[in-house]
């Protein structure tokens, strides 16, 4: 079940919220998410999941829009920690290129440029999965070129926010 968290982020391409006037109302293009505090070379424009909540046994599709004024190298991560009641249950770290850019028709290095991305994964249920519950996980979704670990200037973005999953 944790598999899917790597997927997330992208929110991993996370730097600032961008909202935008529609209809005399504030429409939130990040999907609630927002930048970490600190600058961040990539932006991540648009952010979405679908369905939300996530739902365990079904497949969930994130959509990411972002404009990259750094360039992504190859072996770049993306690190999901995931945290609940303010204990960290889980932290997964992915290829970013091999996970996201590359099933997108792209190569690392990624140049500079807008990009949209869509990646779909199957949620896969566990044994120790509530039933008829959903759970609302806080997210921290970093995308890091290959570099000191923890070193915040290979951080090219970065999002924190909510990420409900609902368990039938």
């Amino acid at each position: 079940m944790h598999k899917f968290f790597t997927f997330i982020i992208f929110l991993t391409l996370i730097t600032f919220t961008i909202s935008f006037p529609y209809s005399n109302f504030r429409r939130d293009s990040l999907s609630g998410y927002t930048q970490c505090s600190g600058s961040f070379p990539n932006e991540v424009t648009y952010f979405s999941f679908s369905p939300n909540p996530v739902v365990v046994g079904q497949t969930v599709t994130y959509y990411v829009t972002e404009v990259n004024t750094a360039t992504i190298q190859q072996g770049a991560i993306l690190n999901v920690t995931g945290s609940y009641q303010q204990h960290v249950v889980f932290n997964e770290v992915t290829d970013f290129c091999k996970e996201w850019i590359e099933v997108n028709g792209y190569k690392c290095p990624l140049e500079p440029g807008t990009y949209s991305l869509v990646v779909s994964e199957y949620i896969n249920p566990g044994p120790n999965d509530p039933k008829n519950a959903t759970i609302e996980y806080d997210l921290r979704v970093e995308v890091a070129n290959p570099g000191d670990p923890g070193d915040p200037e290979t951080i090219l973005t970065c999002m924190e926010g909510k990420y409900p999953i609902y368990a039938p």
